[in-house]
């Protein structure tokens, strides 16, 4: 017959010695009583499927403890038991419900930084990372940080990551309800000069293989290991990973399923008891592809004033995946084809000068070494035509202009702007009786003589001198009249009186000379002569 399964005590003792030992206490089944039973117990870390069988075999009589040994701590265990009668050996009974436990905790093994603790943090606060024990254990951890030689009041974590503090030297890690003899895990914080850090890091794929290889050359100092940890672009600080080796190992084979065309993050650290050496974060691909997007255009402030001005965001690295090469800048008007141009991959912003007039689409695409992408969101401009306008001004200048005469024309045939003459043109021009002020009658003539040549070698002449002529006294004459506007407004002999009323009958009038005009240059004298023959 079968018997039923031990029963197994929770509570569970563990040994603080070198080794770990766990002992469990059990009690026998309730039926059979008073019978000897032999008992067997097996064991198995937590979440895995094969169970360690213990020897020797348990009896209930008299009654042993279960002892397990050679235990890790900070691990989950099960185990579990079964029973038969003494004497028959084949006949088991059920195995009785497991019985999980955990080992004492322990402080973490495995302590690093993730963020750029030695570079610029852009107001980012790095993080102390240790890797968890593993499943099925619950831990709490304590800190203790030095900062300015001071050490601080040390601060409970759970697992598995803790801010670190602002000029924080150094750092040590322990289990709360740890053993007595495990030493704490400490770390120094102290960045060192880069004259020891690793360089030439390069990260290369592997053909047929989704891991990555990492080599570099030690530097100048003599570290006690080396760190190589990676995240992939956008990934939280604390989703970082990292693997330790030693002080001669110069390359590491990155362990994960690298994806194609994501962006890595690598750094390999030299660490040492004074201090860390890291060495500068390359990015790389496992295998570059097209980007997924182009970038966004933007138009700054004209400089010169009418030359359009483009700049342009970065694409972001996930999307771009791959190393840039360049970008490719396109244009397309009404009236002509699409034109397109490179630009290096370095720049942010160009200068348009030759774009046309009128309206005018752009937009840009990026490039890596495994293609073209897509272009980004246009951006539509407006153009003035400069050069149409200063064609058209001469034009509207000269139709203005003939306007306006037009115009002035009009006005100066009509009567109703008599009041504009008199306002505009002066007044001797429209008065009906001169005035004497106006006129330059009176003003002496005087006649220009040509200017004499200076004396040189000129022919001499003989002069011989003549008796003066008697010179008979000329008839007084009025003064000469320079012009016409006097002559008009002269009065007539008949007004002056100096001429009786004619008679009626013929009159006849003496024949004039060929070229001369009745009564031109004829003074009032002249006049009466003329007249003296009728009378």
């Amino acid at each position: 017959m079968k018997p039923e399964a031990p029963q197994l005590d929770p509570d569970v003792d563990f040994s603080e010695d070198d080794y770990l030992e766990a002992t469990i206490q059990w009690s026998p089944p309730a039926w059979p009583r008073h019978k000897v039973l032999v008992c067997q117990f097996h064991y198995r870390r937590c979440q895995q499927m094969a169970w360690t069988l213990l020897e020797p075999e348990s009896k209930s009589i008299p009654l042993d403890p279960v002892k397990i040994q050679d235990l890790e701590l900070a691990t989950g265990y099960e185990v579990s038991g079964r029973c038969r009668m003494e004497k028959e050996e084949n006949l088991w009974g059920e195995w009785s419900p497991i019985l999980s436990f955990q080992t004492l905790p322990s402080a973490p093994k495995d302590v690093w930084i993730s963020g750029n603790l030695c570079g610029t943090q852009n107001g980012q606060k790095s993080l102390l990372l240790w890797k968890a024990p593993g499943h099925c254990v619950q831990v709490s951890y304590r800190l203790w940080f030095q900062v300015k030689g001071q050490e601080l009041i040390p601060q409970e974590a759970p697992c598995c990551s803790s801010s670190i503090p602002t000029q924080a030297e150094w750092v040590a890690v322990s289990a709360i309800n740890g053993t007595s003899w495990e030493p704490l895990t400490n770390l120094s914080l102290v960045c060192l000069g880069s004259g020891s850090a690793p360089h030439g890091v390069v990260v290369s794929s592997i053909a047929g293989s989704t891991e990555l290889l990492v080599t570099w050359q030690q530097g100048s100092g003599e570290p006690q290991e080396h760190v190589v940890d990676w995240a992939q672009d956008g990934e939280l600080l604390e989703n970082l990973n990292w693997v330790r080796l030693p002080p001669g190992n110069l390359s590491a084979l990155l362990p994960g399923n690298f994806e194609r065309g994501v962006p890595y993050r690598i750094t390999v650290t030299a660490v040492s008891p004074g201090g860390l050496y890291p060495a500068p974060s390359v990015w790389r691909f496992r295998e570059e592809l097209a980007p997924l997007v182009g970038p966004v255009l933007w138009r700054l402030q004209d400089v010169p004033p009418g030359t359009p001005t483009i700049a342009w965001g970065e694409v972001p690295r996930h999307q771009l995946r791959g190393h840039l090469t360049h970008y490719t800048l396109c244009a397309q008007s009404e009236t002509r084809p699409s034109v397109c141009m490179n630009v290096s991959g370095s720049v942010q912003k160009i200068t348009l000068p030759n774009l046309p007039w009128g309206p005018c689409e752009l937009w840009m695409t990026a490039s890596t070494i495994a293609g073209q992408g897509p272009p980004g969101p246009s951006l539509r401009l407006h153009l003035p035509d400069n050069t149409l306008k200063l064609s058209i001004l001469p034009g509207l200048l000269l139709l203005w202009g003939l306007l306006l005469t037009g115009c002035c024309m009009s006005l100066a045939s009509s009567r109703r702007c008599l009041h504009l003459w008199h306002k505009v043109l002066p007044h001797w021009v429209w008065e009906k009786v001169p005035d004497p002020a106006n006129s330059n009658s009176s003003q002496p003539h005087v006649e220009e003589l040509p200017q004499a040549q200076p004396p040189g070698d000129l022919p001499i002449l003989e002069v011989e001198e003549m008796e003066p002529l008697p010179v008979t006294e000329p008839l007084q004459a009025s003064s000469q009249l320079d012009s016409g506007y006097e002559k008009h407004f002269l009065p007539t002999p008949e007004e002056l009186g100096l001429v009786g009323p004619l008679s009626p009958g013929p009159r006849f009038w003496p024949e004039l000379t060929p070229g001369q005009e009745r009564g031109a240059h004829l003074t009032a004298e002249d006049r009466l002569r003329e007249t003296e023959p009728l009378a």
